[in-house]
């Protein structure tokens, strides 16, 4: 089927029609969309679609996607770049419900990042928005680190929520976290993806 895609470059609107198959998945048409439209993979990219109603629509889900395929002859999709988005080790501070997504290059991914001193992580699930987010994704459970860079780099997720009167630590993976609190802001990870290197 035919869709069009509108994307602002440098202030123009560039619209494309794109051949796609019914059943694509997201992942498959974000990655063909990065491609015709030369986005790079460090940056945060959201596909929205306004309806009948005039309300617009962020696809973060597959069935979101499929519905809308399977009920418009030619659907009109809208590709933003996200502005917020951080090379790590730059900690990421955003206001209670937005996401940030957060660059880690491979080369923060090794087991010396998980002994280092001079960074911390507070709470368990919930951290500290000032929490190291290699060591919570370890924390976690999320990421195996090697002694040697792997052969891709991360972009994490994470949803800023308000601040908590305690912060409880625990220990999990190797990785200590602490009791902390009160604190302003805090952060969960939400979700995480690879990036191979080229």
């Amino acid at each position: 089927m035919i869709i069009k895609i509108r994307y602002k470059r440098d202030g123009k609107q560039i619209a494309r029609k794109i051949d796609i198959r019914k059943n694509i998945s997201l992942e498959e048409l974000e990655q063909k969309l990065r491609g015709r439209f030369d986005i790079s993979y460090d940056k945060r990219v959201e596909l929205h679609f306004l309806d009948e109603e005039n309300d617009r629509i962020v696809i973060s889900f597959e069935d979101e996607l499929a519905l809308i395929l399977a009920s418009q002859k030619a659907p009109i999709f809208e590709l933003i770049v996200v502005d917020n988005y951080y090379t790590y080790p730059k900690v990421a501070k955003s206001k209670p419900g937005e996401i940030a997504e957060v660059l880690i290059q491979s080369k923060w991914l090794t087991t010396a990042s998980i002994i280092r001193r001079d960074t911390k992580v507070w709470g368990t699930w919930i951290f500290t928005d000032d929490s190291d987010i290699v060591k919570a994704l370890v924390h976690m459970g999320k990421i195996e680190l090697t002694e040697q860079p792997p052969q891709y780099n991360l972009i994490v997720s994470l949803r800023y929520l308000p601040g908590c009167l305690k912060y409880l630590g625990s220990t999990n993976e190797g990785v200590s976290s602490e009791d902390f609190g009160p604190h302003d802001a805090s952060y969960i990870i939400e979700s995480f993806r690879t990036v191979a290197l080229t």
